[in-house]
């Protein structure tokens, strides 16, 4: 089949975040699209009671593992089932005492875009995302985040600006990065679900957060194009 080159190019294209000047400095803003690569990362806690315990391990995750999907259309984020699912009797993911058995570990699933200090080039940072649907129980609590790392200091947090999920509707997280403008800084933003790991079987009941995913505005001028070009074929023919 013949591809289209526009399309071809559209398909390969890199997400490029818009930059305006405000007050004399650069604003950058973003938000959620699938042109940007979105990473996976979960951190491990200690169960103490049902609380936050003492940090256990941290590692990359795929989306599927966290539990997180991206679609063409949009973000859903779930708590995580597979460690419970996977390790049947095991204590470490298992709180196998008294009713359920439920989770033995809090998890920090982060689903999140990554980028430098120099790429974005200081200035304020404005992460705009729409929360289309909110199902999601009291047994997680989720955030949109934006976070600077230090990689000359073990990538230690210098800064972390969130705004808790509660509902749906848009919103957007800011942040200064003017002091953070160095290759050694990552930048990181996204969102942070926290946690017990769940039983699949409250799947269902336990719901879910769905933020939608906005096309980028390549999209939608191709889009425009397309139409604009059918219109005038349309036209010629007519007029023969």
């Amino acid at each position: 089949m013949k591809k289209h080159p526009i399309l071809a190019s559209l398909a390969i294209a890199s997400a490029v975040a818009s930059a305006t000047l405000v007050s004399g400095h650069a604003q950058t803003v973003v938000d959620v699209n699938t042109n940007s690569t979105w990473n996976g990362y979960m951190n491990v806690f200690d169960n103490v009671g049902g609380t936050k315990g003492s940090f256990v391990f941290g590692q990359g995750w795929g989306f599927a593992d966290l539990k997180s999907t991206l679609t063409a259309t949009e973000l859903t984020l779930q708590p995580n089932y597979n460690t419970y699912a996977d390790n049947p009797g095991d204590p470490f993911w298992r709180d196998n005492a008294g009713a359920g058995p439920d989770g033995n570990k809090w998890m920090e699933a982060i689903s999140f875009v990554e980028s430098n200090g120099t790429i974005l080039g200081g200035g304020t940072l404005q992460f705009d995302y729409n929360v289309t649907n909110f199902t999601l129980t009291n047994t997680m609590s989720t955030s949109a985040f934006i976070k600077v790392l230090d990689a000359n200091s073990g990538f230690a947090t210098v800064l972390n600006d969130t705004i808790a999920l509660t509902g749906t509707g848009a919103n957007s997280v800011t942040a200064d990065l003017s002091s953070f403008s160095a290759a050694n800084y990552i930048i990181q933003y996204g969102f942070a679900m926290e946690g017990l790991n769940q039983n699949p079987v409250n799947e269902v009941a336990n719901g879910s957060i769905v933020v939608e995913v906005v096309p980028e505005p390549s999209t939608y001028a191709l889009l425009a194009l397309g139409a604009a070009g059918l219109g005038a074929h349309l036209v010629r023919r007519r007029r023969r």
